[in-house]
């Protein structure tokens, strides 16, 4: 997805990149040096997957953090609590099931040796039903509308649209529950012979939740619902 691939994503960029990455033991770097990216995603299913990755030197560097000498990472969604497993070198996840609207999830950092963190919450933006569009529009010549619903929370929106044919198009906008991408403003990768072909919308709700200034002052908390649907775009 785009912006998890925006929002999740220095995350899921850093993640994709982990082949060439660097990794130092968490015994070895004090709590304040340690960037905490925290992202909670919950999809259609109502399963939630809490996403963490430890870095040393911001957001976008490629030292990640393992956890050693005792130091561990747990996530609790309502009264449910569950331990972070390594999914790669400085990445951890935890799955829940039966999130809701409000839910309220929790990151805890302890530490036998060195500061914990354990102040690290959020609550899960509403879930959404996001429409299909109509198949067969042309990208030059049609509005393409962009629906979902409930809508009017608040949160922040984020539709991006990717495909074999055109370049990728994002966008943040108001949750009014409609966005329309224009007639032209998606771009065919060759502009001389355009095809038909799928394309993904990716639509996303996301919120801010509290990080325990404990961590480095970049590290970040925030929650999502994600939704995608596949539809098919003419020239």
């Amino acid at each position: 997805m785009s912006k998890r691939n925006g929002w999740v994503l220095v995350g899921l960029l850093g993640f994709a990149g982990l082949g060439c990455s660097e990794t130092v033991s968490s015994a070895d770097i004090k709590t304040h040096g340690i960037a905490a990216l925290i992202d909670v995603t919950a999809d259609a299913s109502a399963v939630a997957t809490v996403h963490v990755e430890l870095r040393v030197g911001g957001p976008s560097s490629n030292t990640f953090v393992t956890l050693d000498n005792g130091d561990t990472l747990s996530a609790t969604a309502g009264d449910v609590t569950k331990p972070l497993q390594s999914i790669d070198r400085g990445v951890y996840e935890a799955k829940f099931s039966g999130v809701e609207a409000d839910t309220l999830f929790s990151v805890a950092f302890n530490r036998p040796n060195d500061t914990s963190a354990v102040d690290n919450s959020g609550a899960l933006p509403a879930p959404f039903d996001l429409d299909k569009p109509a198949a067969g529009k042309s990208r030059a010549d049609d509005d393409l509308p962009v629906t979902w619903s409930p809508s009017g929370t608040g949160d922040g929106m984020h539709v991006a649209i990717d495909g074999s044919c055109i370049f990728s198009s994002s966008k943040d906008v108001s949750d009014t529950g409609s966005y329309t991408v224009t007639k032209g403003s998606l771009s065919s990768l060759d502009d001389k012979k355009p095809e038909t072909c799928d394309l993904s919308l990716d639509v996303e709700r996301s919120r801010n939740g509290h990080v325990d200034i404990a961590f480095d002052s970049d590290s970040w908390f925030r929650l999502h619902q994600a939704r995608s649907t596949k539809f098919t775009s003419a020239p």
